[in-house]
């Protein structure tokens, strides 16, 4: 079946005159698209070629149109009318997309992958992850909340609701939804022979319940102090319609471990009015602590602790008379405690007794949140539908922390804003500011200055390519900050692929270049996106000058991703790394998996501390 997106709203009949209209690029694209499609599929071999490398009908082009053309709320012209009946179509996870649902899977690996996949129960969808029933009037805000959190559950590829008129009355609709699954069972694990090996299965779909289980072990007869490691986590995600998350976790590895359980619940609608979380957690860890701050000798210490964290919040309507603006903005009110109770500090020198003091703190804070989404394609994921965040957040938080050190008072302020410019012409820019800190005896202590902009460009197309360019730019600061604390310049937190215990400071500034083509190209269902990237960083102490030396990376590389897996994106990358410290090899050829990237949201949860430093490695 194929759903046309007129199903949402009626569309003026077209005129003759209509019929005839110079196309556009987009529309000579897909025409060209189809034509290659025709002369491949005369004969066999160059047939296989075309499964291979390309899928049919579905491209970049008809997805961004079909985007634009739903971004405005298409439920709002049922506002009002009542739901009659509720139909549920799961897809099947290759082959049809929620674009073209009548799009089949081709070639035997993707048939056997639909065949072994456990599709999410109808009964899961109803209970779970639908905000409304039968008889509920349509609300537009709660069903594009709906489909966006659904997209963001990991089980989902993705999620589209769609209203249809029941014929003969004004005042009833059907609601369709479609979802379909990612593939979810995720195997990891690599081998270097029998005392050298790991594997790792995570089910993120159990039984099509939607709860999430990862386990595995490792086994390194070489490692000091211990060779044998595990983990299992459960997660049962969104009991009922609560949005209530459960976790339970066990975890033995050689540095870290951990046992404990978490239940919370965000503010993941405007209309939720209470949140909170609790959590206890029995640790034991080894810190590789820096003996001297100007020196790159550590020592290892053990520590034991208990961990428990609670905080509840109560989110407000402000009542403004504009409506738009009073169904999305909240006034959020929230308190927390939370702290660590060391049983032991084994071997941790006494200078740096104070990164690990037993501790409890008590904060509030009281925030702002305006939050709308919109719909867009081709920015971190590949393809899928992907929500961006627009609106404003401003929140201050306050309260005591009481530990070794003695008594203390946190105060911190956060504001945060995004948008698209000139209704997306202009690309889309966010920014964060943040300040916060410890005062004692009127004196600051470890306070934390942070400023950073993001921007990324208009999807621009090249024939049937596509490309935008990414700028992040962001400067933090400490103030009184211990000496066993450090910024560094490691990987996302500066130059990517980079990791150099010779860079360390106490204020940093970042500038990260990138420019992302994502090609036509397919194979076996992984899209490719090749992207170049140019990483400036300025880091030192706050005795001497930040622009004294500018660290560089500049590379090349390629990305590869199936929508349709649960797996993070793979890239090979060649990077250029003239004058980093210590660092003999200025090319580095890097394969790693990435996890997508998620937009900063400005959504209030619980008060917490603004801190970007480090204290051991």
């Amino acid at each position: 079946m194929a759903l046309p997106y007129t199903c949402l709203a009626q569309e003026p009949k077209k005129t003759v005159a209509d019929s005839i209209k110079i196309l556009t690029p987009a529309e000579r694209d897909s025409i060209r698209y189809t034509n290659l499609r025709h002369s491949m599929r005369k004969r066999k071999w160059t047939s296989g070629i075309y499964d291979l490398l390309f899928r049919y009908p579905y491209n970049t082009n008809a997805q961004s149109q079909s985007v634009s053309k739903i971004e405005d709320n298409p439920f709002k012209v049922h506002d009002g009318k009542h739901i009659r009946n509720i139909s549920i179509k799961r897809l099947e996870v290759f082959g049809p997309t929620v674009y073209d649902t009548t799009r089949v899977a081709q070639g035997w690996i993707e048939k056997l992958g639909n065949r072994l996949h456990h599709d999410t129960r109808e009964s899961t969808i109803a209970k779970s992850l639908l905000f409304f029933k039968s008889g509920d009037e349509v609300n537009p805000d709660v069903l594009k909340d709906n489909e966006r959190i659904m997209r963001q559950t990991p089980i989902f590829h993705d999620a589209r609701i769609f209203l249809i008129p029941v014929p003969g009355s004004r005042d009833l609709v059907d609601v369709l939804v479609i979802t379909q699954d990612v593939w979810s069972l995720i195997p990891d694990g690599s081998a270097g022979g029998f005392n050298n090996f790991s594997f790792a299965v995570e089910q993120k779909n159990v039984q099509g319940m939607a709860h999430a289980w990862k386990t595995g072990i490792s086994y390194n007869a070489t490692a000091p102090y211990q060779p044998f490691e595990f983990f299992s986590r459960y997660t049962l995600p969104y009991i009922g319609r609560s949005l209530t998350t459960t976790q339970f976790y066990a975890e033995d590895f050689r540095d870290r471990k951990r046992f404990g359980g978490r239940i919370e619940k965000d503010f993941i609608r405007p209309e939720i009015q209470y949140a909170g979380a609790f959590e206890a957690t029995y640790l034991v860890e080894n810190k590789f602590v820096f003996i001297d701050p100007n020196s790159d000798t550590t020592v290892r210490s053990t520590l034991r602790y208990w961990y428990q964290d609670a905080w509840l919040g109560r989110a407000f309507r402000l009542g403004f008379r504009d409506r738009k603006l009073d169904r999305r903005s909240r006034l959020i009110v929230a308190l927390r405690t939370s702290g660590y109770s060391y049983i032991n500090r084994d071997n941790l020198p006494e200078e740096a007794a104070p990164l690990f003091p037993t501790s409890r703190q008590y904060l509030g804070s009281v925030g702002y949140s305006n939050r709308n989404y919109q719909r867009d394609v081709l920015i971190y994921g590949f393809g899928r539908t992907e929500d961006v965040p627009i609106g404003f957040l401003a929140s201050w938080t306050w309260g005591k922390e009481k530990s070794d050190l003695g008594l203390r008072t946190y105060s911190a302020l956060r504001l945060a804003h995004g948008t698209y410019i000139n209704d997306k012409k202009g690309g889309y820019v966010y920014g964060l500011g943040s300040i916060g800190g410890y005062m004692e005896d009127g004196e600051p202590q470890q306070g934390t200055f942070h400023i950073e902009g993001n921007y990324f460009s208009p999807l621009m197309a090249v024939k049937r390519s596509h490309f935008r360019h990414f700028i992040t730019v962001k400067y933090t600061g400490g103030v009184n900050r211990f000496a066993y604390e450090y910024l560094t310049l490691n990987n996302e937190e500066g130059l990517r692929g980079i990791r150099s215990n010779f860079l360390r400071g106490n204020k940093r500034l970042v500038i990260n270049l990138q420019s992302v083509f994502f090609s036509p190209l397919q194979i076996m269902g992984f899209r490719t996106a090749i992207y170049t990237y140019a990483d400036l960083g300025f880091l030192s102490f706050s005795n001497k000058n930040l622009f004294q030396h500018m660290y560089q990376g500049y590379g090349v590389g390629i990305r590869f991703r199936n929508e349709n897996l649960n797996f993070n994106t793979f890239q090979i990358r060649l990077g250029y790394y003239p004058n980093i410290p210590g660092n003999t090899m200025p090319f580095r050829t890097q394969g790693s998996g990435e996890a997508t990237l998620q937009m900063p949201d400005f959504r209030i949860e619980a008060p917490d501390r603004t801190d970007y430093f480090r204290t051991a490695r």
